[in-house]
């Protein structure tokens, strides 16, 4: 899971990933995939520990122009991607696992990454 690349198709939105290099293809155009970002003052995520679960944040803004698109939570031996939509609140809970990465794509600005210890 270290090597896992998303991809997200610019005509329809659909959201690839896969752990190895691939060649993938949506709505008749060949996608690249998606370089993570470090987090940034603009685009940063909150990670707490609530119970069996971790609670993320994200203080961003949700219209229909400019959006999270999915957060990702990578671990050891699977991923748990949950996808997001406009007008919806930036927060979610994933159950904890053996891992310690979390993706988030902006439909704007693109895909960054929080490591958490």
């Amino acid at each position: 899971m270290k090597n896992v690349k998303f991809y997200v198709c610019p005509t329809c939105g659909n959201v690839l990933l896969s752990t190895c290099d691939a060649d993938i293809a949506c709505c008749g155009r060949k996608l690249t995939a998606l370089i993570a970002e470090a987090e940034s003052n603009n685009h940063f995520m909150t990670v707490e520990e609530i119970e069996d679960d971790y609670y993320v944040t994200i203080s961003h803004e949700m219209t229909k122009t400019h959006h999270i698109s999915f957060v990702a939570y990578v671990g050891y031996d699977r991923i748990l991607l949950i996808k997001m939509y406009p007008e919806q609140n930036a927060a979610l809970r994933f159950p904890k696992m053996q891992g310690n990465r979390f993706y988030a794509y902006c439909n704007k600005h693109g895909l960054w990454e929080k490591k958490i210890s």
